[in-house]
């Protein structure tokens, strides 16, 4: 139940960025003294999704981090550990 309940937030969460991302970047391109293209309004907003999402994480994650990253990098090494988490993070960005 609980991954559910998280992944229903993340979809409402997903919805509400979109829907606030779409009336921002119609609002700033009529103001043509800010530099708020789509692209900008995006970075922007995943800037900020971020900061919200970092608090949560910690919280959620913390207790299990050191044993799950110990975990990881005795099965798998820590440079695949580490290039699977960039590669991870660059094409979830790209998409």
């Amino acid at each position: 139940y609980e991954a559910f309940m998280y992944a229903s937030i993340a979809n409402v969460a997903a919805a509400l960025k979109g829907k606030l991302g779409g009336s921002v970047t119609k609002a700033l391109k009529g103001d043509k003294s800010k530099n708020m293209d789509s692209a900008n309004v995006y970075a922007v907003n995943n800037i900020i999704s971020f900061l919200f999402t970092v608090p949560m994480v910690i919280y959620a994650e913390l207790p299990v981090l050191k044993t799950e990253w110990d975990h990881a990098v005795d099965e798998h090494g820590f440079n695949a550990v580490v290039m699977n988490i960039a590669l991870s993070g660059f094409f979830f960005y790209i998409y």
